[in-house]
């Protein structure tokens, strides 16, 4: 399954049971704008990734992809379906 970019930030709030507010709080930010990523109305400023990275416990490249069964992330799955 491909995840969109604002899917999995709310998928990896939920697993560190966080709020929006509380991430807000964590980076200095509005919820609203922890909202609209997750809405996918508005993406994170790039300076703030690894913040964000850290407090999910995870890498800024496991920010963006997820890993299939096969243990290949979605991008290069897609690539072998093309």
């Amino acid at each position: 399954m491909k995840y969109h970019f604002s899917t999995r930030l709310r998928l990896l709030r939920c697993r560190k049971g966080l709020t929006q507010s509380e991430v807000a709080r964590s980076l200095s930010l509005t919820v609203q704008a922890v909202s609209k990523w997750e809405t996918g109305r508005n993406l994170p400023d790039i300076a703030l990734l690894p913040e964000i990275a850290d407090l999910y416990g995870v890498t800024i490249d496991e920010l963006f992809r997820t890993k299939t069964e096969e243990g290949l992330s979605d991008d290069a799955t897609d690539r072998f379906d093309q």
